[in-house]
């Protein structure tokens, strides 16, 4: 492992939060060297320093986008936190349902989508809603948008195939058997039919969020940790851009909006925080 000096990390941390927004405080010398050494090594780099250089005078984006993939937490599970999933499932899910059986549309938005345990999390609840109500083709009419700045992630989510860890993380044995199916390898496949409602695509949330269109909810969960305060203040402020009239931002449990945006009202479900874009903005 090659060791990085205290200049060359404040170089490198410097890059990493001009590029995909996450903040490396002092004492984290350790994430760079253990993600990047051996990108550094395969760059046929001898120093952090040569390989700050060789990033910045990169024009194709390629070492740009890998040394974002190596520094990016992908850490995610079915139904995370149940207390934002018992909001979803009685009364987020049920809404949508009663807004497509009056023929709109409604459209979801997964911000950092991972390996897609989310997004399809979302999609099973929605189906099992129109299946209760005897309207499968309800499903005609939901969209959900996956997004991630990882490509090795969206590849994963992509495929949505999953090892046997994957699957054994927050996903019921009822769901497995339902939705899943597995293969002569043991990899287990989502229902490929269903998977069609859901879109994944690579994006930076540093980026202008309006070509992606309006949404009825934007799950923006356990990413917002990793940002700095500057960039979590604009983050915010383009949220209400993109959803609408009374639409819904959910963060992760130990996320908050306090001090970032005063757009939003919020209350609460079973200790579910919820965060309705308010009238008028």
């Amino acid at each position: 492992m090659i060791n990085i000096t205290e200049p060359e990390y404040v170089l490198m941390r410097q890059y990493i939060e001009e590029h995909c927004g996450i903040h490396l405080e002092k004492g984290k010398e350790y994430l760079i060297e253990t993600r990047l050494s051996d990108l550094v090594v395969e760059m046929g780099c001898g120093s952090f320093q040569e390989f700050h250089l060789k990033a910045r005078t990169s024009t194709d984006g390629k070492l740009r986008d890998r040394i974002i993939d190596a520094m990016t937490t992908n850490e995610t599970m079915w139904f995370r936190d149940e207390t934002a999933w018992t909001y979803l499932r009685e009364v987020a899910v049920p809404s949508f349902m009663n807004k497509v059986a009056q023929g709109s549309k409604v459209r979801i938005w997964s911000s950092a989508a991972s390996t897609g345990q989310e997004a399809y999390s979302l999609l099973m609840l929605l189906h099992e809603e129109a299946k209760m109500r005897r309207m499968p083709a309800l499903m005609e009419r939901v969209e959900i948008l996956g997004t991630d700045i990882s490509s090795s992630a969206l590849f994963l989510a992509i495929s949505a195939r999953y090892d046997s860890f994957a699957m054994n993380r927050g996903l019921s044995p009822d769901k497995k058997n339902k939705y899943f199916k597995q293969d002569e390898s043991g990899v287990w496949v989502f229902d490929q039919e269903l998977k069609k409602r859901v879109t994944f695509k690579k994006f930076n949330l540093q980026n202008n969020f309006a070509p992606l269109g309006m949404f009825d909810l934007v799950l923006c969960r356990y990413v917002s940790i990793y940002f700095s305060e500057s960039f979590k203040r604009d983050l915010f402020s383009k949220m209400p851009g993109v959803l609408v009239p009374e639409g819904v931002l959910l963060l992760g449990g130990t996320e908050s909006l306090r001090g970032l945006s005063d757009a939003f009202e919020i209350s609460y479900y079973k200790n579910a925080v919820v965060n309705r874009k308010k009238a008028g903005v």
